[in-house]
């Protein structure tokens, strides 16, 4: 299977910008312990491989092992996502990463609440999910804290009947 490397090397950094979590690993990985398969999505990177400080290496690697693992269509959607990413200004790239780091230090069960709350809305009609920004955007920030707060609770209690 020939791998289109430009492609790769985009979607794999969109995976590490998304999110990928960092290694906490302080060592460094030679390239030849690498697999074939690893060699190939990160070529791009063989010059450069021993300079990378090993917290990059170790993003990378799993980058392109979650790469590997990929069907055709999780990559195309992976890449679709990169896109929109790099079309971001750079100050929502800040905010977003932010905010993923103030998910990332949330309980799994908090974690959990927000992504049933997520889908909920997902599966809502367009004109509904609007409606709900509309209404949000109008707020006051006084409202806005007394909901999330509302949220939070709510989400406990709920937590605490199950």
């Amino acid at each position: 299977m020939k791998v289109n490397h430009g492609i790769a090397i985009t979607a794999l950094t969109a995976l590490l910008a998304c999110g990928t979590a960092a290694a906490q690993d302080d060592t460094s990985v030679p390239w030849g312990r690498l697999s074939d398969k690893e060699q190939a999505v990160l070529s791009d990177f063989e010059r450069e491989w021993d300079a990378l400080a090993p917290e990059r290496q170790a993003r990378l690697i799993r980058g392109a092992r979650r790469w590997t693992t990929m069907t055709p269509r999780q990559r195309t959607a992976a890449q679709q996502r990169f896109s929109m990413w790099r079309q971001l200004p750079d100050d929502r790239r800040q905010l977003i990463r932010e905010r993923y780091e103030l998910y990332r230090d949330l309980s799994p069960e908090d974690q959990e609440r927000i992504r049933g709350n997520f889908e909920r809305f997902r599966k809502l009609d367009r004109e509904r999910q609007q409606q709900l920004r509309e209404r949000y955007r109008n707020m006051t920030p006084e409202q806005r804290r007394r909901i999330r707060e509302h949220l939070i609770k709510q989400g406990h209690n709920r937590a605490g009947r199950d």
